[in-house]
């Protein structure tokens, strides 16, 4: 038992006040008081029975040593999830006992703190957890609270989805015109109570009161802040956009708030979007009451964010510069894959009318969008294929829209994937003083290119390599051999027709 003790007394000078605090809330022991006063109410319960009666807990605790070692060793445990600094930096105690032997000597590097928000507002963490990918964030939530499959099976857990971001961060790439700076009512779980015994869903209340500060209460009131109540499905197909549930109806303070312009039965589609009320005029300083009522058996999430508005430059500036955007080499090459063929299984989503192994293509500049030709090429970065849009009117039109759609492949993605397309915004700078009229190039399979239709300057007809510049062609290289071997051609016949005549007049000299 001195053992054990001892292991525990080596791990509990490890813990922060929180881990020590959630040990004594699973022994149902007082939680104030300083870090040491923690650490020896749980070394008291793994002392003899004296000394637990002495700390007079005797008869309110009847935990085993064993057991509330067990706490003690899993708390541990969780906490080594996120790699956190090994038992022997951290301990008072100087023991290697909970380190590589390998690593005994070397020199201690801090590791950053294990950060747990989960929506169901518990920190502790466990074995099943799953971190945001957002390189602001890496929250760590539990896979039980965040993953929800969509036809749950008994015994069989949610599958893991490759890429996952918490919902903080899903409602801050579904709409980049909005930025959240605060959080006056944090994420909440709207889970569905079953379904009545016709099968139907039932109607569904749940009501909290959020706090709004003076200074948050002034800040909305400026033009370009306002309070929004946002809400997402949690197992939403797409990942980044706001969703409300069917029948949703919302109440702050006692007013009515409508959440969405679909008729209540209609499910969202896939290319659809709901938007976030705003709830400014209905809130005040102090105690908010909000209230959301729904018939839906899908689980959501929810909640209140003071939020400030973007304009169209500021969101542009957020694509990354051309400079620092993906390589000319990488855009090059998937212009040469989509005119050069390649494996078809890709190749699935690219331009099939474009994948063909030929002399040259001919590829409209006008954006999907505008119809107009593109000033600025843009594309999303996972896209496969080579097609692309003109990024300011793209973005022009998400600030109303909010799908952050490809409008050629029609996958979803978010602003951090849109990038400026190097290979043909090279070509689209060089047609600035065109007319609109010219508008389609001929691309050979090597990348290089030439204008097609009136042109102001004879430069752009001709082929230029993928960087721009002016290239040789075959033609070109040798400017005289095509009108030289007519002049040649010319000159026989000249000759074979004088031969003629000549022979018609040595003829009629011999008749006569």
């Amino acid at each position: 038992m001195a053992d054990l003790a001892s292991s525990c007394k080596d791990k509990l000078a490890y813990f922060r006040i929180k881990e020590l605090k959630d040990i004594l809330h699973q022994l149902g022991l007082p939680k104030q008081g300083k870090k040491q006063d923690l650490i020896d109410r749980v070394l008291a319960l793994l002392s003899d029975e004296q000394g637990q009666r002495h700390h007079g807990w005797g008869r309110k605790n009847s935990f085993t040593k064993e057991a509330v070692a067990k706490i003690v060793d899993d708390i541990y445990r969780k906490m080594q999830i996120q790699s956190a600094p090994d038992l022997a930096t951290r301990s008072h105690t100087g023991s290697d006992l909970f380190r590589p032997k390998d690593e005994v000597n070397d020199s201690f590097q801090p590791q950053p703190v294990t950060k747990v928000r989960c929506i169901c507002d518990s920190k502790l963490l466990n074995d099943n957890m799953i971190q945001c990918e957002d390189d602001r964030c890496h929250v760590w939530q539990h896979m039980s609270c965040v993953l929800v499959p969509d036809k749950p099976t008994e015994g069989v857990g949610p599958e893991v989805p490759p890429h996952f971001y918490c919902e903080l961060c899903r409602l801050s790439r579904a709409d980049p015109f909005w930025v959240t700076t605060g959080n006056p009512l944090p994420p909440l779980k709207f889970m569905s109570s079953g379904v009545a015994n016709d099968g139907t869903s039932v109607l569904q209340t749940v009501e909290k009161t959020f706090q709004l500060s003076r200074a948050d209460r002034e800040t909305v009131q400026r033009s370009e802040y306002d309070l929004q109540v946002w809400c997402i499905l949690m197992n939403d197909k797409v990942q980044f956009r706001m969703q409300w549930p069917q029948y949703a109806e919302l109440e702050v303070n006692g007013f009515a708030v409508r959440v969405v312009t679909r008729p209540g039965s209609q499910l969202l589609g896939i290319n659809g979007r709901d938007d976030g009320p705003l709830i400014t005029t209905c809130s005040r300083e102090g105690t908010n009451k909000i209230c959301l009522r729904r018939v839906d058996n899908r689980t959501f999430c929810f909640g209140v964010r003071v939020a400030k508005r973007r304009s169209v430059p500021q969101v542009l500036n957020l694509v990354p510069k051309e400079a620092e955007g993906e390589s000319f080499e990488d855009a090059l090459t998937r212009v040469r894959r989509c005119l050069g063929g390649g494996d078809t299984a890709e190749n699935a989503d690219s331009d099939s009318d474009l994948e063909v192994v030929t002399e040259s293509v001919t590829v409209n500049l006008r954006c999907p969008n505008s119809g107009s030709r593109m000033k600025t090429a843009g594309r999303f970065k996972p896209c496969i294929h080579m097609g692309c849009f003109d990024l300011d009117t793209f973005v022009e039109l998400n600030q109303r829209s909010r799908k952050w759609q490809c409008p050629i492949c029609l996958k979803n993605y978010s602003l951090e994937n849109l990038m400026i397309d190097p290979y043909f915004n090279r070509i689209t700078s060089l047609l600035r003083d065109c007319s609109e009229d010219v508008n389609e190039i001929d691309i050979k399979p090597d990348g290089s290119w030439r204008v097609k239709g009136d042109v102001p300057t004879r430069e752009l007809s001709q082929w230029h390599m993928p960087d721009g510049t002016l290239c040789i062609s075959k033609e070109d290289n040798k400017p005289g051999v095509e009108n030289f071997n007519e002049l040649k051609i010319e000159v026989v016949l000249d000759l074979l027709e004088d031969t003629r005549k000549m022979l018609a007049l040595v003829l009629v000299a011999l008749v006569y």
